[in-house]
């Protein structure tokens, strides 16, 4: 084989040293990575720590305040359903009351209008009718 023009042994051992060369300055460049993730894993992870322990400490303190929360709103919400059949059950009495009211009240109309013209009898009998059928219902 014939000798290649321009490469000479210098040449050779220039190229050979730059490779090596070149290799270690990237395995000196990821052992330096390396340990900088490291150092940052081991900063992070106090903090991390320490976020849990007061995540977990604010939790105790909080929690008896939550549960006495909870036991409040269900008993709020007991009140509330007790008051809002009690309503109902007034409104039923109003409306039984308002009704008693109307038929009070045509009762003495008919009266008054029987004082006025001396002719409303029928007016008067189905006044009393209607307070008698009132009273007897309620």
């Amino acid at each position: 084989m014939p000798p290649v023009e321009g490469l000479t042994p210098e040449i050779l051992w220039y190229t050979l040293i730059g490779l090596v060369g070149i290799g270690t300055l990237i395995i000196l460049g990821d052992k330096v990575l390396e340990v900088f993730r490291k150092k940052k894993e081991r900063e992070k992870q106090p903090e991390d720590e320490l976020a849990d322990v007061i995540s977990r400490k604010v939790l105790e303190k909080l929690e008896p305040r939550f549960r006495e929360i909870d036991r409040k709103l269900a008993n709020d919400k007991l009140q509330i359903e007790d008051h809002t059949a009690k309503l109902s059950m007034q409104k039923h009495q109003i409306d039984e009351i308002e009704e008693g009211q109307r038929v009070m009240c045509r009762g003495v109309l008919a009266i008054l209008s029987h004082m006025i013209n001396g002719n409303s009898s029928d007016a008067l009998k189905e006044s009393q009718k209607e307070i008698t059928d009132y009273l007897i219902t309620k």
